[in-house]
């Protein structure tokens, strides 16, 4: 099947879930696109959307990617201006899936109760969400909760930006009070990452199983409210700078009870 015209409506509704996050709310699928993030998403097992749009180039360049995606999804070449006109990137590589949503509905009664969580609150920056799944990846954390006001996850920027973690990672969306008290309910310890004088150094603490760690947003920090919630306050010692960026902060944690863990 090929499809040459940008008013087509498998297109247009591509296009759709490239722009608006109510759109891949609404469907329950997002887009991905490009060689490696479409290979990550096939060995991670995800259930792929129907179709996969390829450019001629990309079936020359790629061909073992595309003969992995012809097993999966019905294949429909594109010519380049189309390409273009769906892709977030400025150079697309010519490969198009869309991936069923992957956030997880938070049940503790599922969760290995050696687990460990990183909270995000709040969090607007798309790279700074994709960054910390990556670490969260690396790092070998159980899970990533997410109040609804953070950056979409599967949005195409933070999808890149996570270099396929985003496939490994579990993500819940949750109400922060009724997550922190979920957790504290079932015996995890939860931390809140905060610049007070009350707080504990990180590396004095040792973050073993049942730990989850508050991450606040990127200006304004945790809620008056949220980390009132929280068992105890940490803050990564300084020299120095006064404050880091919440990815780094957040990387920092991750490594951290990864250390532990050991």
């Amino acid at each position: 099947m090929e499809i040459s015209s940008r008013k087509n409506p498998l297109i247009k509704q591509y296009r759709s879930l490239v722009a608006d996050r109510k759109s891949r709310r609404e469907s329950g699928f997002f887009p991905v696109e490009g060689s490696k993030l479409c290979e990550e998403a096939m060995k991670s097992g995800a259930k792929l959307g129907e179709n996969a749009f390829v450019t001629d180039s990309a079936v020359k360049k790629y061909p073992r990617v595309v003969s992995l995606l012809e097993e999966k999804c019905s294949i429909i070449r594109i010519p380049e201006d189309i390409a273009e006109y769906i892709s977030d990137t400025k150079s697309p590589q010519g490969i198009f899936i869309t991936v069923k949503s992957l956030d997880k509905i938070l049940n503790l009664s599922t969760i290995n109760n050696s687990a460990n969580f990183l909270i995000l609150e709040n969090l607007q920056d798309m790279g700074n969400v994709g960054t910390i799944i990556r670490s969260c990846d690396a790092f070998k954390i159980d899970g990533i909760i997410m109040s609804e006001e953070c950056a979409d996850p599967f949005s195409p920027k933070t999808v890149r930006s996570t270099m396929g973690s985003v496939f490994r990672v579990p993500i819940y969306f949750s109400d922060m009070g009724k997550a922190i008290t979920m957790l504290r309910d079932s015996n995890f310890t939860v931390y809140a990452a905060l610049l007070d004088k009350n707080a504990k150094r990180l590396d004095e603490e040792r973050l073993v199983s049942k730990t989850a760690i508050v991450i606040g947003n990127e200006g304004n920090g945790i809620t008056e409210r949220t980390a009132a919630l929280c068992d105890k306050a940490l803050y990564i010692p300084m020299d120095n700078a006064e404050s880091l960026n919440a990815s780094v902060a957040a990387s920092i944690i991750a490594w951290e009870i990864s250390k532990n863990r050991k």
